[in-house]
């Protein structure tokens, strides 16, 4: 894992096509981090399947819209080793994804969670982190998969699974960016 170069924490949401789940976690991050101006976190998101330079679908579109979330400037990105190994957090949003990953770096096994699996870790141990990776690691010792923390891919479904996909994601991604800007370090939020 190499460090971002300014110093951030970079997270890093991968699905199969980059166009559904992945990117609307992504945008839904951004629009948290807006509220925290500053902080040292990166967000982005790869696919496993990804076509490179595909816009999202438009219902995600849509359905990240009502949310507060953009994906209107989203094209397709295909998960990388490069892309791995410089993230510090990787959730992926069903467990298909985590072969991938790791196909790319053995090492990332520690630092890679269903999306749904580390926010319920991240609300039960945030108050003992003192740092986004400190949260991680604690995640890795204590991370227990359940039934159910796979997000279903709403491609080619109605308008109404793109928005329960949206969310649910918005469910996950706000504790989970919550958590991260909560475990880092006092006055790491960057110029005023």
């Amino acid at each position: 894992m190499s460090p971002d170069p300014d110093g951030s924490f970079g997270v890093l949401f991968v699905c199969t096509g980059n166009i559904c789940r992945s990117p609307t976690a992504e945008a839904l991050a951004r629009r948290e981090l807006e509220r925290h101006p500053g902080v040292p976190i990166q967000v982005s998101s790869a696919g496993s399947h990804a076509l490179e330079g595909n816009p999202a679908a438009s219902r995600s579109m849509l359905a990240a819209a009502t949310r507060g979330a953009s994906l209107e400037r989203h094209f397709a990105r295909e998960l990388t080793r490069r892309r791995v190994r410089a993230a510090d957090l990787i959730l992926c949003m069903a467990a298909e994804h985590r072969p991938f990953v790791l196909s790319y770096d053995r090492a990332a096994a520690g630092r890679t969670f269903l999306l749904a699996t580390f926010a319920r870790v991240a609300g039960q141990w945030d108050w003992l982190a003192t740092s986004p990776a400190g949260l991680v690691a604690l995640a890795a010792e204590h991370a227990r998969e359940q039934d159910g923390d796979d997000i279903d891919d709403p491609l080619g479904q109605s308008p109404d699974a793109y928005a329960a996909c949206a969310e649910r994601l918005d469910g996950l991604v706000t504790p989970v960016i919550g958590a991260l800007v909560k475990a880092l370090p006092v006055g790491s939020t960057g110029p005023p």
